[in-house]
């Protein structure tokens, strides 16, 4: 059986030792080891101040590279037209307006053709540059936030984006790594930007967009670096710098030689010489004669000893940040032999005092807890209704009694949002077809597996009789309507999008209306309903037994991957026009019609498939869905899927979906040979 003690004694007990080795403790680290003190405060205060400024390195590079992907992404699904201004401004500036340092983006191709929009406080700059069709002449607009009309000029500019550094930095990288699907981005060194004479440094990734080779960077302002170093004080006489792989500096040093904007101006990418601050020249000297020693350096400047460590930042393979952290031995030494002093008369008096204070405070500690102790027991018992109040005069019982309140407050609320969040999921799922038409000649599967309890994904296969011109959900049919939807984002907003979506398709269908019309009838509507920077991926498909066609429109959606059996080869069709509700009409709308062979397989997947993550954080990728069809091309088309489930799960290795996961997969099979699908939407 545990002994069980009073708050009063036990309190008692454990300030008076826990006074006592705690002043023992320091007495006997500062008499005995003061330079391990030293050292370990050092350790401690270096490796501190270094861990802050990494992590806000990470917030100032992180968010480049995927944005930098994403705008790839968006140029090879055919969204960025540098020949339309206003579009590409209208999808670009959302994506900068998060990230101040982010200054400009640039979009160009090997003609010579360049969009750059420049964001700088409140005002945009949106430079377009065309070396083949201009010459030295570039266009600009410049508005301010807010501003529905820009200002336009033109300009004779001796500029070319390909003998820019950021330009050939990434076809070099491009030619190097080609084949690789890894290591996209790459970073040039720092340099000064061409537009704002500031020094930077930019993100940029090329590929090739039909048969022409483009490149898209992302410049980043180093001032923004300063201004974050300059301000940290690992000590009273400490500072922080940060510098490039050559040994350039991009982050200055706290000093007031550096309150000055020219100042500041001309030490940016200058050698560390220029700072006019032998210690940090003192500290590289020495960290470079010991390149692989680990933790802080003990070095002399200017007769002084001091103490400094350095850590290296990955930008991306070749290309790094060194952080810089130094301090004078003299401000971790402090007062340690006065304060051994002070220390033995300080335990003196306060193991009287503990004493007699923790008998006083047991009490006032006693009565609330035990109250809220009685609180809690209630509560446990499923007891959610207000109880008497917890009166204390101290702080921290106050708050305890307060958060418990709220906690009380909260779980009602949470069962009761529980219990919404399982009808919401049951009323989803309910509009995810539970039987699926047969098809003569082919086999149709879907499977939809939301990341939360609702989800922005969904799929639907909608069967037509020709013969009576009417809409089946199971049974024959010579016809059939599919789509995919992706919402952008996951829960309940999104689920709601593309609930709505199926309700529009199916209203559209009844209404005999054709694939196209459809399209952009919905498109239409969604453009009205959805809010500023929604948008809905959609893939539509029409399949017609009686001729073996498979008729199809992708608005952003994509790849949609189509094995052709007879070539044993896996087509790769992009997306068609952009996401459903970005622009009110789709002008161009290509609609596709292609003969399915016997063993053709169709996949159409959410890209929560694609980027599905290991532990590691890389994709699933479409080259491992390829290879999977290619392999298992011959099973049905129910094993299939859930072929593909069980590599997306191996591959994920039981991490929490970052996206919702849908895939729909179509067949031609032998002539007569398809089968109804059947089973619940959870398990397909």
């Amino acid at each position: 059986m545990v002994s069980s003690f009073s708050i009063r004694w036990n309190l008692l007990g454990s300030m008076t030792i826990l006074i006592v080795l705690l002043s023992g403790a320091i007495l006997g680290t500062t008499a005995l080891a003061q330079r391990d003190t030293v050292r370990g405060m050092s350790r401690s205060l270096l490796s501190q101040t270094i861990d802050q400024t990494v992590e806000r390195l990470h917030r100032f590079f992180d968010p480049v590279a995927p944005n930098l992907l994403l705008l790839r992404a968006w140029s090879e699904a055919g969204l960025l037209d540098t020949d339309d201004a206003a579009a590409m401004n209208r999808l670009l500036a959302p994506l900068m307006t998060p990230y101040p340092q982010m200054s400009a983006i640039l979009v160009s191709d090997a003609r010579g053709r360049e969009h750059m929009l420049l964001h700088d406080g409140d005002r945009w700059r949106n430079r377009q540059t065309r070396r083949d069709i201009w010459g030295a002449r570039t266009r600009w607009l410049e508005w301010a936030t807010g501003d529905r009309t820009p200002t336009l000029a033109w300009r004779e500019l001796d500029y070319d984006p390909r003998a820019r550094p950021w330009y050939q930095r990434a076809v070099e990288h491009r030619d190097a790594m080609r084949g690789s699907a890894t290591d996209l981005v790459t970073w040039t060194a720092p340099y000064t930007f061409f537009t704002m004479a500031e020094p930077g440094i930019t993100a940029a990734t090329a590929f090739d967009v039909g048969g022409v080779t483009r490149v898209v960077g992302i410049d980043v302002l180093l001032s923004e670096i300063s201004i974050y170093t300059m301000r940290l004080r690992p000590s009273p006489r400490g500072v922080v710098v940060v510098l490039a792989d050559d040994g350039r500096v991009v982050g200055l040093p706290r000093s007031p030689r550096f309150d000055d904007a020219r100042a500041r101006r001309a030490a940016l990418l200058a050698p560390p010489a220029a700072l006019e601050m032998p210690v940090v020249g003192d500290i590289l000297h020495v960290l470079a004669a010991r390149p692989d020693a680990r933790g802080p350096a003990r070095f002399a400047s200017a007769g002084e000893a001091w103490w400094g460590e350095r850590q290296r930042f990955e930008l991306a393979p070749g290309r790094a940040l060194s952080v810089v952290v130094v301090v004078p031995e003299v401000d971790l030494q402090g007062g340690l032999g006065t304060i051994r002093w002070w220390i033995v008369g300080l335990t003196a008096v306060a193991l009287a005092g503990a004493m007699l204070w923790a008998v006083a405070l047991a009490t006032r500690f006693c009565r609330p807890i035990e109250a809220l102790v009685r609180e809690n027991d209630r509560i446990s018992r499923g007891d959610l209704e207000p109880g008497p109040g917890v009166l204390s005069s101290i702080s921290e019982i106050r708050w305890l009694a307060q958060a418990h309140e709220r906690m009380r407050q909260a779980l009602r609320t949470l069962f009761k949002m529980e219990r919404d969040l399982q009808l919401a999921r049951q009323i989803q799922q309910a509009t995810l077809p539970a039987e699926l038409p047969t098809l003569a000649g082919f086999e149709v599967e879907g499977w939809c597996e939301p990341a939360e309890a609702t989800g922005g994904d969904t799929y639907d296969v909608i069967g037509i009789d020709e013969g009576h011109g009417a809409i089946i959900s199971s049974g024959s049919a010579t016809r059939a309507v599919m789509v995919l939807a992706d919402a952008a984002g996951h829960g309940i907003g999104p689920a709601l999008s593309v609930t709505q979506v199926r309700a529009m398709l199916r209203m559209a269908v009844g209404g005999g209306h054709d694939l196209a019309s459809i399209v952009r009838r919905m498109n239409a509507q969604l453009a009205v309903d959805l809010r500023d920077g929604h948008f809905i991926t959609a893939w539509f498909g029409l399949l017609d037994v009686r001729d073996q066609t498979l008729t199809t429109v992708s608005c952003g959606q994509g790849p949609i991957l189509h094995y052709v059996a007879a070539r044993d080869e896996c087509l790769r069709r992009p997306a068609d026009t952009v996401p459903l509700g970005v622009f009110e009409k789709l002008e161009a709308l290509d609609v596709a019609s292609v003969v399915l062979a016997v063993g053709d397989v169709v996949v159409v997947a959410s890209d929560g498939i694609f980027e599905a993550r290991n532990g590691a954080g890389e994709w699933f990728g479409t080259e491992r869905v390829i290879a999977l069809i290619r392999e298992r091309h011959g099973a049905t088309a129910a094993e299939f899927l859930g072929a593909l489930r069980d590599a997306v799960s191996r591959f994920t290795e039981g991490t929490t979906a970052d996206d919702d996961r849908t895939a729909l997969v179509i067949k031609r099979c032998q002539e007569g040979k398809g089968e109804p699908s059947q089973g619940s939407p959870s398990t397909r």
